[in-house]
């Protein structure tokens, strides 16, 4: 069996890793996604930068959406999914290169950058910019989680996956994803 599956997914530990950060943050969800600080276009613009280095195709469908209806133009997006430097960002720039180095280290950004993105926000913004990059981290990995399994059913390899594990977060995931799918999903519409 060839593995043609290559996205990052998520292992058992990997699974409680992202979920903790996220609980640790729960209390402050509601006031996160009131969005007084972080505007909702500037919100989309860092789910769009790290869905474009795990490449969830959910999130993809979803956040583009999304992100039109807030007033990110057809240009950001495409720079967003492609090219940043391509796209003219403002002092939203700094971080979408740190969204993109979040995610391209797992999860485990290095202090250098992290100072810088406190440095150039402030400790309450830069706090807020890493809750939503935990977020879409979670629903991208879940997003990719699940087409795992999909590849797998139809008899293609994963590199470093878990046919169980799959399974078993297919089965729950599996009603979320499939409604992003017939909601969003620019494939299954074709």
């Amino acid at each position: 069996m060839q593995n043609k599956f290559h996205k990052r997914v998520f292992t058992p530990a990997s699974l409680i890793a992202s979920a903790g950060a996220i609980a640790k943050d729960l209390p402050r969800l509601p006031q996160l996604l009131a969005g007084e600080t972080i505007s909702p276009s500037f919100r989309e613009k860092l789910f769009l930068a790290v869905t474009s280095v795990n490449q969830c195709r959910y999130c993809t469908w979803m956040h583009t959406d999304i992100a039109a209806a807030n007033g990110v133009d057809d240009a950001q997006i495409a720079a967003l999914l492609g090219d940043l430097t391509k796209g003219d960002f403002g002092h939203e720039k700094e971080a979408l290169l740190y969204a993109i180095h979040f995610a391209e280290s797992e999860r485990q950004p290095n202090k250098e950058q992290t100072t810088k993105l406190i440095d150039y926000y402030g400790e309450e913004t830069a706090t807020q910019i890493v809750q939503y990059l935990n977020l879409i981290w979670f629903a991208n990995l879940s997003g990719n989680t699940f087409d795992a399994f999909l590849s797998r059913v139809v008899g293609e390899g994963v590199s470093g996956g878990n046919a169980a594990f799959e399974t078993a977060f297919a089965a729950m995931s599996a009603p979320v994803l499939l409604a992003i799918r017939a909601i969003y999903g620019k494939e299954a519409q074709a």
